[in-house]
């Protein structure tokens, strides 16, 4: 919640009253050296510890008025009408004491409001700038707080949509297992376990809103192919065309799992002959460009993949729009034999 520092408050406030100090000697000064007054040396004297006075009061009114917002039981009308009152109390004792030093004077009561419109605009030039400090620094206070809400935000969505995707791999992942033990296929359903294991370890390394090398991710993706490999064999077969200069870039951490995951789902188990996964990646114009293709059923797998009730194309959109916003895109094409989709992002990392 919004508070205020006090050693900064009291070095703009003794600022402020050695400036006001400062005037009152180069009026005395011009006073001295112009018009000769013989008891100019004794005005200043007296102009300071007047100036020094009302720092002190001054001081004693921001030293409560930094209290209450501590106490978040602060209102601007607090400070104006404490000020106004300080201001009546402060001038009549300030001119008294004026009249008391002044040597053949008659004491007049008239005396202890003069000058109240000069003096008055002090103070309240003081308590202006004394609000105009507060609001700048509540204002500053809001946009900090706007900025780590807003990263809180995004954290939280990126942790939502992270939450989404293990339990969607997982279960695929163990369903598969079941089915080997099931065809008593238990060598197999073994190393699937370990891969599983290693794929989910991987996975859980990473937090929601971090960022991996493309290696990783690759090298997590051939985990993962190895995994189903176990379960599909010769209908899975993979075609890596990743250039060597882009694997050192940052993507966000399992980003392309799931398009190999929709890509086995709708092309490799939906046909006898299984299908060809394509995994693509290359620079261009500045960007990184990732692709997942498969040369399954196509247009009839959009349809299918639309109304998926897993994590998705959606999930996948709205990380990237968390991480890059509209400087990252994907692109869905299907068609009549295979299904395509398009990464665009930003480069991320050393060698970018």
């Amino acid at each position: 919640m919004f508070s205020l520092q006090i050693k900064p408050l009291l070095r703009y406030h003794c600022l402020f009253w050695f400036i006001i100090f400062a005037l009152s000697v180069f009026s005395w000064t011009l006073d001295f050296f112009i018009w000769r007054k013989p008891d100019t040396l004794h005005y200043l004297a007296m102009s300071f510890i007047s100036e020094a006075a009302t720092m002190l009061v001054t001081g004693v009114l921001l030293v409560w008025s930094q209290y209450k917002i501590n106490q978040h039981n602060f209102a601007i009308w607090h400070l104006v009408l404490a000020a106004l009152l300080l201001t009546c109390i402060y001038i009549p004792l300030e001119n008294a004491l004026w009249l008391i030093t002044m040597k053949n004077e008659r004491f007049d009561l008239r005396f202890l409001i003069s000058n109240l419109d000069s003096h008055t605009l002090a103070f309240f030039v003081w308590t202006a700038l004394y609000l105009a400090y507060i609001l700048n620094q509540q204002r500053h206070f809001r946009m900090a707080e706007s900025a780590r809400l807003s990263q809180k935000i995004q954290q939280l969505e990126l942790q939502a949509l992270r939450h989404q995707l293990n339990p969607h791999f997982t279960f695929n992942a163990l369903n598969s297992v079941c089915a080997l033990i099931e065809a008593e296929r238990f060598e197999d359903a073994e190393l699937m376990s370990e891969q599983l294991a290693s794929f989910l370890r991987y996975s859980l390394s990473s937090s929601p809103d971090s960022l991996v090398q493309l290696a990783d991710e690759l090298a997590a993706i051939e985990a993962y192919l190895a995994l189903q490999k176990t379960r599909f064999g010769n209908k899975l077969k993979v075609d890596w065309k990743i250039d060597q200069n882009v694997r050192q870039h940052l993507i966000p951490a399992l980003l392309l799992q799931p398009l190999v995951e929709n890509a086995i789902k709708y092309a490799v188990a939906t046909q006898q002959q299984g299908a060809t996964i394509t995994i693509a990646g290359q620079q261009h114009n500045g960007q990184l460009c990732l692709q997942v293709e498969d040369d399954g059923p196509g247009e009839h797998a959009i349809t299918q993949l639309g109304q998926s009730s897993g994590v998705g194309l959606t999930n996948i959109k709205n990380r990237l729009n968390q991480h890059f916003g509209t400087a990252a895109s994907l692109v869905v094409q299907a068609k009549q034999r295979g299904f395509l989709v398009s990464i665009q992002l930003p480069l991320q990392g050393a060698t970018a």
